[in-house]
């Protein structure tokens, strides 16, 4: 057995009997041989794996936009090679190292927490895409959310409703955070109602924090919007034990539309991001700046749409505050 024969089947060739193929895939199968797509890659002289750095691979969104990107990787040819991060900023920087260590032909980097200063260091002579987060770097691609159409989508279907009373809990201090928080406050400005913001994160247990706070202040807003749907989640169960019903007394809006907002026992109103749309996006720019480093720097912006479910109505008549006051009357 040739080992051209061997590397015709194995590369899938098709000028090859069925009968050899069968072969060599039995005697592949008896040895435990897998191809090596390094060894491939130095043959062709062509990398065919990208490098895909996960924020959070406990978010429920971060599975969307990666199944996405897999897809749009198998249709281009490219494998993935996956590191995992755990929300943590100074971890980042050590994984994409290891990714490039690997000799990846490109890196996917799905909305990093590093400073941008060690996002210019590290992706200064590799090709890379940030999927979710905005950043000036020369020579990398972006393709994120339309953050101010989102925000015009969300709070005038709460005005429409109307709402005039709308906090809006954060996702923190990372950028893709303090864009959304920003493009909360321009609307809410552009509506002529008065921001209010919470300080949370992108977690449950953030919605809970905040939304403790929410029901301790001397104006208990109307609605609240959700930097995510973790966050919208952790929220809602706070106000249901504290005796205020969602959306009855007072409205939650999320965001991603991820399996938790369509869960039956929640069936939370959310913004769906198009995250279909981030990976096909996403791989052909990168594939674009592999083969052309030097092409212009894209961002692109996806558009998003509002899926509206239980989780909000008209604001109640007799505001919380009035009840609280009768109460303690």
């Amino acid at each position: 057995m040739s080992r051209a024969l061997v590397s015709l089947v194995m590369r899938g060739e098709p000028n090859v009997s069925e009968q050899r193929r069968r072969r060599v895939l039995r005697a592949a199968e008896e040895l435990g041989y897998r191809p090596n797509a390094y060894a491939r890659s130095l043959a062709s002289k062509r990398l065919s794996t990208i490098g895909v750095l996960i924020n959070d691979v406990t978010n429920p969104y971060f599975g969307g936009v990666y199944s996405s990107l897999a897809s749009a990787a198998e249709m281009t040819g490219f494998d993935l090679l996956v590191a995992p991060g755990t929300r943590s900023a100074t971890k980042e920087s050590a994984l994409v190292r290891t990714l490039l260590e690997h000799r990846v032909a490109g890196l996917a980097l799905l909305s990093p927490l590093m400073s941008t200063k060690e996002l210019r260091g590290l992706t200064a002579s590799w090709p890379t895409v940030l999927v979710g987060r905005d950043a000036s770097l020369t020579g990398v691609d972006v393709v994120t959310t339309d953050e101010h159409q989102a925000a015009r989508l969300v709070l005038e279907h709460l005005t429409r409703l109307g709402h005039r009373d709308i906090v809006h809990i954060t996702g923190g201090s990372n950028r893709s955070a303090k864009d959304r928080a920003k493009a909360y406050r321009v609307v809410m400005r552009e509506l002529g109602l008065e921001p209010r913001e919470v300080a949370g994160t992108f977690s449950h247990d953030g919605g809970q924090e905040a939304a403790r706070e929410i029901v301790g202040m001397s104006r208990v807003p109307t609605a609240v919007v959700a930097a995510n749907d973790l966050v919208a989640v952790g929220a809602m169960g706070v106000f249901e034990s504290q005796g205020l019903r969602v959306p009855e007394d007072i409205s939650v809006v999320g965001y991603d539309d991820s399996q938790i907002a369509r869960l039956d026992l929640v069936q939370l109103t959310s913004v769906c991001q198009g995250v279909d749309r981030f990976g096909s996006a996403a791989m052909e720019l990168l594939v674009k700046r592999i083969d052309d480093p030097d092409t212009p720097r894209v961002v692109e912006r996806i558009e998003t749409t509002l899926v509206e479910r239980r989780t909000t109505c008209p604001p109640a008549q007799s505001s919380v505050n009035a009840a609280r006051n009768l109460s303690s009357a």
